[in-house]
């Protein structure tokens, strides 16, 4: 599955009212308003996919880098990388 591919099923998977729940709560303006159950499901789809996870985890959006760590294997992430991404979680 390419980024696109799970952008796009993101944007079809999430909700108005997600959105305005997780905006709420600080998620900023760069998401989908996906639920949980919904990443769940999909991230059950995709398996263990490192490079996707990288690759999502890019866009900045919440709804990827929420399902990029259910997908990342952390054995194939440096631990600079983790670091990284706990630093880097915060939303604009």
């Amino acid at each position: 599955m390419t980024v696109e591919e799970v952008m796009s099923r993101l944007n079809g998977l999430g909700t108005e009212a997600n959105r305005l729940n997780y905006r709420k709560h600080g998620a900023g303006v760069n998401l989908c308003g996906v639920s949980f159950a919904n990443l769940d499901k999909l991230s059950k789809s995709i398996v263990r996919d490192t490079a996707l996870a990288r690759e999502l985890w890019a866009t900045g959006n919440v709804d990827a880098r929420c399902l990029a760590t259910m997908i990342a294997d952390p054995a194939q992430l440096a631990e600079s990388e983790l670091d990284f991404w706990v630093r880097d979680r915060t939303h604009p």
